[in-house]
C-alpha cells in the first residue's frame, strides 16, 4: 500500500524532528521550511493539523514537541533529499500547465 505525497511528507517532518531530539521551532524544521516555501503555508499547516489532531505533535509557542518518540533509521541529508524531492514533484503536478 501506497503512502500519500502528504502523509509522506508528515513522517518526514517527525522524523526530523526525533533526530532533533523531539523538540524544535518550527521555523527551524528544514522539511516545514521546504513545505511552505514551495507548496504554500496553508499546505503546511494541513499536515501540521493532522499530525496534531492525531496526537504525533503539540505545538506551543510556535515550538513543535514529539508526543511518541520512535526510531529513525536515516540520516538528516536522505530526510532532506526525499522531502525535496517530493515537494518538487507536488509542486510540479500543482502547477503543470493544462493539457489541449
Amino acid at each position: 500500500m501506497s503512502m500519500s505525497p502528504e502523509a509522506r511528507l508528515a513522517l518526514l517532518l517527525l522524523e526530523e524532528l526525533e533526530l532533533r531530539g523531539g523538540s524544535a521551532r518550527l521555523r527551524y524544521l528544514k522539511v516545514y521550511r521546504m513545505i511552505v516555501y514551495w507548496l504554500g503555508y496553508d499546505y503546511a499547516k494541513k499536515i501540521i493539523d493532522r499530525l496534531v489532531s492525531t496526537n504525533y505533535i503539540v505545538i506551543s509557542n510556535d515550538r513543535a514537541q514529539l508526543l511518541r518518540r520512535f526510531k529513525v533509521d536515516k540520516s538528516q541529508a536522505k530526510i532532506y533529499k526525499e522531502a525535496k524531492e517530493l515537494v518538487i514533484s507536488i509542486y510540479s503536478t500543482m502547477h503543470r500547465p493544462p493539457s489541449r
